[in-house]
């Protein structure tokens, strides 16, 4: 498992080489839900497409389909990327059954608190920065924060470590 994971971090680093690492898009914390914003963003670092990914990306044509645990999730938001990534790397979220009820609520603000309190590496696999918002405080809303952001292949790659020292303590411990 350890294996596959280095492995899978390794072909994530190699393709995103031909990508600028260092885009990023600015959204309001009312669109972390909002299709218009996710597809007008630069695309997340980390992904997840499965063996039936394709197919049914191309049975609606709009929404990419990422997998996480034999099952496909419809990514047409920020909202539903970390859904998505908490089911796919829940050893990074604590708590992660606090997000999924912010999820199905549909509640952004809470959404973005959880994440900036409890997804547990440095910097974030998406490229957008959330504007301030009356509700959240610098200290709440960690995606206005440009030091969370990736912006060069190092950055990338501390990510990808960090991700990996955390599935490996995960898998240590059973």
């Amino acid at each position: 498992m350890l294996r596959l994971t280095i492995v899978l971090l390794f072909c994530i680093i190699g393709s995103l080489n031909a990508q600028d690492v260092g885009d990023y898009h600015v959204i309001s914390a009312n669109e972390f839900s909002s299709y218009s914003a996710f597809s007008s963003s630069p695309p997340p670092h980390i992904t997840g497409h499965g063996a039936k990914s394709d197919s049914l990306s191309r049975s609606n044509l709009v929404f990419d389909y990422y997998e996480a645990g034999n099952e496909y999730y419809a990514i047409e938001s920020w909202a539903d990327y970390y859904y998505w990534l908490s089911k796919k790397y829940e050893v990074l979220f604590s708590k992660p059954e606090l997000f999924e009820h912010f999820y199905n609520k549909k509640d952004n603000i809470s959404m973005i608190k959880y994440l900036s309190y409890n997804f547990s590496v440095w910097h974030f696999p998406s490229a957008i920065r959330i504007e301030p918002h009356v509700e959240l405080s610098d200290g709440e809303n960690r995606f206005s924060l440009s030091n969370h952001i990736i912006k060069n292949e190092t950055d990338l790659e501390y990510m990808l470590k960090q991700i990996a020292i955390k599935q490996e303590q995960y898998v240590s411990k059973d």
